[in-house]
């Protein structure tokens, strides 16, 4: 539970940067080159503490796993592009389209079963 918190702190602070990074505002108050590195490092941080937290929550293991491998391939697309790296465009539109086809799963391969609604099915 703790992992989550941090995470989404580290989330937090990655969207305000990247906020000055790419709309330009609030740049009076952090300079460029330390928004860029705030983004990256607190980025990381908050998908590496998702990633370790994320068979706790209450969807698939399947749909964590495209979610969130998506959600890195996207991050690192950013990266590229705040780097000036080529190609970041393509590794942009794959992490959104691997995320898309995460939400299009059936609900079946989306909701998690509870494993003590099986054993009380199996007593009975």
């Amino acid at each position: 539970m703790i992992l989550k918190r941090i995470a989404g702190v580290a989330f937090a602070i990655a969207f305000l940067m990247a906020i000055v990074l790419f709309t330009n505002t609030g740049r009076q108050y952090i300079s460029l080159p330390t928004a860029k590195i705030v983004f990256m490092i607190s980025g990381a941080i908050g998908l590496f503490l998702n990633l370790l937290s994320f068979q706790s929550g209450k969807h698939s293991k399947i749909f964590n796993f495209l979610y969130w491998s998506g959600s890195i391939v996207l991050f690192i697309g950013l990266v590229f592009q705040l780097m000036r790296y080529p190609y970041w465009f393509y590794i942009i539109i794959v992490g959104m389209v691997v995320i898309g086809i995460s939400f299009v799963l059936p609900e079946s391969l989306i909701e998690r079963k509870e494993e003590s609604d099986l054993l009380d099915e199996k007593i009975k």
